[in-house]
């Protein structure tokens, strides 16, 4: 039997990754970490793997899944640039 934790994010760390809760099914989690990462933001990955048609109405999550990839293993993060350290796509006026 596999073992998934209950998985979280760092301060700054929007993250991606198959896991599972107490008393839940194992799925897809998105975290977001605070310090910068906000909810919207795990909403917006959240989006892009489960509903946004990628090809022929199938989402990524269905459509690697299709390829042959184990979305189990699947494991993405992102850390939010620091406070003090300004984006550089970020459009000045």
């Amino acid at each position: 039997m596999k073992r998934f934790r209950n998985p979280s994010a760092k301060p700054g760390e929007l993250k991606v990754v198959y896991g599972k809760t107490p008393h839940d099914n194992p799925d897809l989690f998105y975290c977001h970490g605070g310090d910068g990462a906000k909810p919207c933001d795990s909403r917006l990955l959240s989006h892009f793997f489960e509903r946004v048609a990628y090809f022929e109405g199938r989402n990524m999550r269905q459509e690697l899944a299709l390829r042959g990839y184990d979305i189990t293993t699947l494991k993405f993060s992102i850390m939010k640039f620091p406070t003090e350290t300004p984006s550089p796509f970020k459009h000045r006026i």
